[in-house]
């Protein structure tokens, strides 16, 4: 599953409910759910189902206001553009993907909003379940959310799972807010990928802010 293809938005995820803030949108209930299925059940983020060491993945720096993660090959800056319609909410947008054994996609964002625009990360998130969930080839959209601190800053994490191409994928994003400055970290793997969740658990956990 090539997350850019099937989700194109999510390049703009930030930006979106960045937009919605400055609209003063209300967010969502913080549970939401697709089509109903017998056969697709809630169960994210489910298990590690491994003991790989991944003490030895690379810390990499990403952005001119840095986030640290932990990666297992480098990602690679695919943007640095703001769209024409967000120029007067953005200053800064930088945006990393990778993909790790044709399975685990990876992204990592960046954005600075313009002085005054009031930062909701409960709206960037909603924004981003919505996103996917309305995506006419998701069905069984599930998620969920918590609150968080990361390096003393306020931070969101969701999971989630959703059904596409016949299988069911599990996904991960978290925001992290300093100042006028959101970080986005999501991850996205497709059942199969055994290793999956332990990599996602790897990433999420080294999450660190420069300065």
């Amino acid at each position: 599953m090539d997350i850019w293809r099937s989700f194109p938005a999510l390049l703009l995820l930030v930006i979106s409910g960045l937009m919605a803030c400055g609209q003063d949108q209300a967010g969502s209930e913080t549970t939401q759910s697709g089509t109903e299925s017998a056969s697709i059940q809630a169960t994210f983020p489910p298990p590690v189902q491994d003991s790989l060491d991944r003490t030895g993945w690379t810390v990499r720096e990403f952005g001119n206001y840095p986030i640290y993660v932990a990666v297992p090959k480098p990602l690679v800056n695919v943007s640095n553009e703001v769209p024409e319609n967000a120029k007067k909410f953005v200053v800064l947008n930088q945006t990393y993907s990778g993909v790790h054994g044709d399975d685990l996609e990876m992204i990592v964002n960046i954005i600075e909003y313009t002085p005054g625009v009031k930062v909701d990360l409960d709206a960037i998130a909603t924004s981003a379940e919505e996103q996917m969930r309305t995506d006419v080839a998701v069905s069984n959209f599930e998620s969920t959310r918590s609150s968080k601190t990361i390096s003393g800053a306020s931070a969101l994490r969701q999971d989630g799972q959703l059904f596409r191409d016949g299988l069911i994928h599990y996904w991960c994003n978290t925001l992290v807010n300093r100042g006028q400055v959101v970080y986005q970290v999501m991850t996205i793997y497709p059942e199969t990928y055994r290793l999956g969740q332990g990599d996602v658990e790897a990433m999420m956990s080294s999450l660190q802010l420069g300065g």
